[in-house]
């Protein structure tokens, strides 16, 4: 799969999402987009707070990172984004010290569907501003739509990876 595309009324592609979005732009520039991304979250949320002082070892934000880059860069299956970290040198210098498990990136992804689609859809966009060197402009609701479908596309695809390894 290279390309999600929207298609016109005779079936021809119009525009596509590289499956890997490192075509686009540098995987250190997606890497910084989705980090500001995520830094604009409310981690000062007390409900967030105290789920993180009883669980210190959980890591929501190493995991949302990590997850959406791969998935942005074409690396959807469990293991594959587990492996992506230990041989990412970028991942690792800038999340030194984590351990991520295939059981704890599947169950982050089930348990975080909507924020890991916010986050790829936030960086496919940004990555759309930044190739077609767009600024800060308004897009249109219906390619905002597409790339909305096309951050569904990739969690949709990492879950049947996974489910095709666990052999269901």
């Amino acid at each position: 799969m290279a390309t999600e595309s929207i298609n016109d009324t005779n079936g021809s592609a119009r525009f596509s999402v590289p499956w890997d979005l490192s075509t686009w732009s540098a995987r250190e520039r997606l890497l910084e987009i989705l980090l500001a991304e995520i830094d604009s979250l409310d981690w000062a949320n007390p409900e967030l707070l105290q789920l993180l002082r009883a669980n210190p070892a959980f890591q929501p934000r190493f995991l949302l990172a990590l997850i959406a880059f791969a998935y942005a860069t074409s690396t959807c299956e469990s293991e594959e984004v587990e492996t992506l970290y230990y041989r990412d040198a970028l991942l690792k210098a800038r999340f030194p010290g984590q351990a991520p498990t295939p059981k704890g990136i599947s169950r982050f992804r089930r348990e975080n569907r909507g924020l890991l689609k916010w986050c790829l859809s936030q960086l496919f966009k940004q990555a759309l501003r930044d190739k077609y060197q767009l600024g800060d402009q308004l897009l249109p609701a219906g390619l905002r739509k597409h790339l909305d479908d096309a951050a569904t596309t990739r969690l949709d695809v990492a879950r049947h990876c996974d489910r095709a390894v666990a052999g269901e």
